[in-house]
């Protein structure tokens, strides 16, 4: 992802107060399993610095937060060691307490936290902290028939080959690694069916009764800089649907080679943008993945309608300075 896409158009930053209260959350099934061991490296270059620092594992379900709300809230910084399931489940929690976050690199994709040059580092931590810049970005939300209330999503929501793969492996305990990611792709491919969908933007049908490939997205990153919807931007106040129809086996084909090469797919993708996404699936039920986990573990049922929505108001996210330098407009908090 270019960094300096994260800054188009108009960005909505904010100088805060240099944290001293941190919470470092970590997933301690994410990655290769040492979340934990990161957690307490930073907890003891904070505490080094003179911060305070508090360390506690990342909760299974998003209503597992309701427990630690107020402690977010009493916090000045999230900082969270895992991967983008981890960020999803925080979302709504952050949004409502307003407490900036920063993500350590822990997850087999960490897309929220390479898009936005954050590293393991812990000295990257601290001059992240010392410069105090929050970039404000929004998220999406995902409601509809047997969805209680909104469902926070970061990155996108898809159904296809990703959704087949993650519907396989979403049950499996322990770390992840892109082996167990490959071989059960490679499953999914073998039987690879695409949806049927109809899709409207804002009211107006973009897509009636089409088959292949759907994604509504919130952010270009994707899959080592694959970059299915590059237009997407959590700066924007609005989502978008890209779709492939008449998606082939041998589109997957080209998708691998690109995450190999670490290039985008350019894929032929048709493009619909705007702050309200409905998405309607027809024929047979669809399994839906979210920033790469099964949603809800269960399938989208055949005639059921998808809503896809933008925060009210962004999260803050504290930024490194490497960042914030080509920013042009910083407003205090």
């Amino acid at each position: 992802m270019n960094d300096s896409h994260l800054f188009q158009p108009n960005p909505l930053l904010l100088k805060i107060p240099a944290p001293e209260k941190i919470l470092i959350i970590f997933n301690p099934i994410s990655s290769a399993g040492n979340t934990e061991s990161l957690a307490h490296q930073m907890a003891a270059a904070l505490s080094q610095q003179g911060k305070h620092a508090e360390i506690c594992p990342s909760e299974k379900k998003m209503k597992g937060y309701t427990r630690i709300v107020d402690n977010i809230a009493a916090s000045d910084l999230v900082v969270v060691v895992g991967g983008d399931g981890t960020i999803r489940k925080l979302l709504d929690p952050l949004n409502k307490t307003t407490t900036p976050v920063y993500a350590i690199p822990g997850g087999n994709e960490s897309l929220f936290a390479r898009s936005y040059a954050m590293s393991t580092a812990a000295d990257d931590l601290l001059q992240a902290i010392a410069s105090g810049v929050c970039l404000q970005q929004f998220y999406g939300l995902i409601s509809g028939k047997g969805i209680r209330g909104e469902k926070p999503f970061f990155h996108m929501a898809s159904m296809g080959l990703d959704s087949l793969t993650v519907k396989n492996i979403g049950k499996r305990k322990g770390p992840l690694n892109d082996s167990i990611y490959l071989w059960h792709g490679l499953k999914a491919l073998c039987s690879l069916h695409h949806p049927t969908v109809s899709v409207s933007v804002d009211g107006e049908q973009v897509i009636d009764h089409g088959s292949g490939y759907v994604i509504v997205a919130n952010n270009s990153a994707y899959a080592k800089n694959l970059q299915l919807v590059p237009s997407a931007d959590p700066s924007k106040n609005e989502l978008v649907a890209g779709f492939l129809p008449g998606a082939r086996p041998q589109h997957e084909l080209v998708k691998a080679m690109r995450i190999l090469q670490q290039k985008p797919a350019n894929l032929p993708m048709q493009y619909f943008s705007g702050k309200q996404i409905a998405c309607t699936l027809h024929d047979k039920a669809y399994p839906l993945q979210v920033d790469g986990d099964y949603f809800r573990n269960r399938d989208i049922e055949a005639e059921s309608t998808i809503e896809f929505s933008v925060s009210q108001r962004p999260i803050r996210v504290l930024i490194p300075p490497a960042l914030n330098t080509t920013a042009l407009h910083v407003s205090n908090d």
